[in-house]
């Protein structure tokens, strides 16, 4: 049933309806499906203009990857993934914006004036001959995941492309230049909506936490923060015209008013994407330029992180569990802002959650929706702050209370005289380090011998980007910084898992994908105690620390950069050198 594509040489490749006549009698020999049931897709691609391709894929007969695969040794084209090639700006701008996109085609190799191109589908005749005439030359192809062009297109064209220029060909021309106003603002409101929701669903998709557009005088830029960082999203040519449309856009979804252009306005907008529901806290700022929009992204579903899948190092587990079972006392989690000490915590409520243990949290955002657990939402304009919300919630009996953050003196009085008298106070603190949370806590005025009594462990947090497992490669280590590692883990040290990411779509050409945490402990024992009543300074807490074993979080990630699982600059961006060497 099946035929020799061997037979198709270079310029003798079979039409689309041949090929995909071939592929169809391929997966009917191998019992894939039956003659019906092809002749029956054949039908209704022809009918609905769909892909042979996307209805097998719907049904579940083979995925994309499989389809390429035999597509590719059909009509001679490779089928490689996108990583494998590097492509830059230079190369990309041999094909306009408008072109790639109405093709769906993507340059990525220019060898002697033959361009290669990436495509998901079979290249059309008519097609290719345009694309021969635009380039003026002969041109090559290769087969690429749909998910994958899609990322590149929108890295190297701009995210929304072609619904910008929709917008911006469709109006009329004196909108141009009416007293300053957008081109489509109050018309084209369809095309406005679907670039905001590509906006923000591109950002769900890439695990963002915020997205902020900020208008300039001639452009304006998009940027997600993705895995702690931002990152500048492209944006198509002419979006700047388009400015003050786009804040207006998410206003009216965010139910503000969209007239008043001269004051900050709070909003939130409620969306569904990828099977899920979220929360966007919608912030906008007047600007010289226009509105800047600033928009958190916060999921709606239940919290159901627990501490194993955190991927905390095997030797802090233990540790971690422990100070969240403790009965009574204060456990401390600090770092700065973004370091995820509110998950860390959360997982750990996660652990201690059961029909016996009451457990309140106090919060100014609250993050997570946990159930099984009472949280309270600080509200400074009418009195309810965390320092008032917890002397009422003692009342509740509770055994184990979260303060999302312990700010001023007031708090931390209440927090220290809660733990003294039987509960398990969980809180996070703003210190570089576990030992300067003791010196924080006497400098917010409480007496050192308090500091000690309820004291019982601090964990200080970083988070580093993980290198993309998709484009990993071998990396060395700056010379300057050897002596350092040799100092802390001997001479004898072995550089060959030390890695970095080259960067492909999977990531965002960034090299990086997703984050693991950093943890310094701290176990606050008898030794620890009498320095603290003391009034020890928090370099001398931290030699006494050290001494029993504390690492620090510098020397963690020296052990994360030697086994290949995250890079020397994220560990130096990070951490900081301490002044003394570990005896571990």
């Amino acid at each position: 049933m099946s035929f020799d594509s061997a037979s198709f040489h270079h310029g003798m490749r079979p039409s689309p309806e041949t090929a995909w006549r071939e592929l169809g009698a391929r997966f009917v020999d191998r019992g894939l499906l039956n003659l019906e049931e092809w002749n029956r897709i054949q039908q209704q691609a022809q009918l609905s203009g769909t892909s042979p391709g996307e209805l097998l894929r719907s049904n579940q007969t083979a995925s994309e990857a499989e389809i390429l695969r035999e597509m590719a040794e059909i009509t001679g084209i490779p089928f490689k993934g996108l990583h494998e090639y590097q492509v830059d700006t230079g190369l990309t701008a041999k094909i306009k914006a408008k072109t790639a996109l109405r093709y769906q085609v993507l340059p990525v190799q220019d060898d002697a004036g033959v361009i290669t191109l990436a495509t998901a589908v079979m290249p059309e005749s008519m097609m290719e001959d345009s694309l021969k005439m635009l380039l003026g030359g002969q041109i090559r192809w290769v087969y690429v995941l749909e998910s994958e062009l899609l990322k590149a297109l929108s890295h190297f064209y701009g995210l929304g492309a072609q619904n910008i220029h929709e917008i911006i060909t469709t109006t009329q021309l004196d909108e141009l230049n009416f007293e300053g106003a957008d081109i489509g603002e109050g018309s084209e409101e369809a095309g406005m909506i679907e670039f905001v929701h590509n906006i923000i669903l591109e950002a769900i998709k890439m695990r963002a936490t915020d997205i902020h557009i900020e208008p300039f005088e001639d452009h304006v830029v998009l940027r997600y923060r993705i895995d702690g960082l931002l990152q500048k999203v492209p944006l198509p040519e002419g979006i700047a015209k388009l400015k003050r449309s786009i804040a207006s856009c998410i206003k009216n979804m965010a139910s503000m008013d969209i007239a008043e252009k001269r004051k900050p306005h709070d909003g939130r907008i409620k969306v569904r994407a990828i099977n899920e529901e979220f929360d966007l806290r919608v912030s906008v700022l007047p600007t010289r330029h226009g509105e800047t929009v600033n928009m958190r992204i916060l999921s709606r579903g239940s919290m159901s992180i627990s501490l194993a899948t955190l991927g905390i190092q095997d030797e802090d587990l233990p540790m971690i569990k422990y100070l969240g079972g403790l009965p009574h006392g204060i456990v401390l989690l600090t770092g700065p802002t973004g370091s995820g000490k509110t998950t860390t915590l959360y997982a750990m409520l996660n652990e201690l959650k059961s029909d016996e243990a009451k457990i309140i949290t106090v919060e100014d955002p609250i993050e997570y929706q946990m159930e099984g657990i009472s949280q309270l939402q600080v509200h400074s304009k009418i009195g309810l702050t965390f320092a008032s919300i917890l002397r009422s919630i003692l009342r509740h009996d509770p055994d184990i209370v979260l303060i999302g953050e312990i700010r001023d003196a007031e708090t931390a009085d209440i927090a220290v005289r809660a733990s003294l008298t039987g509960h398990l106070v969980l809180s996070t603190l703003h210190t570089n380090d576990a030992p300067s949370a003791v010196t924080r806590l006497v400098d917010m005025g409480i007496e050192p011998y308090l500091v000690s009594s309820c004291l019982e462990g601090v964990v200080a947090q970083r988070l580093v980007r993980r290198i993309c497992s998709k484009c990993k490669e071998p990396a060395e280590m700056p010379p300057p910084l050897i002596p350092e590692l040799e100092a802390q883990f001997g001479s004898h040290l072995d550089f060959s898992g030390i890695r970095k990411g080259s960067g492909c779509a999977d990531c965002n050409y960034t090299g990086y994908h997703g984050r693991t945490a950093l943890h310094e402990i701290m176990m606050v024992d008898d030794d620890l105690r009498m320095e603290i009543i003391a009034n020890k300074p928090a370099n001398e807490i931290r030699e006494t620390a050290a001494k029993k074993g504390l690492t620090s979080l510098r020397q963690k990630g020296w052990k994360m950069v030697l086994n290949g699982e995250t890079t020397v600059d994220e560990i130096l961006r990070v951490t900081q050198k301490q002044s003394y060497h570990s005896t571990t």
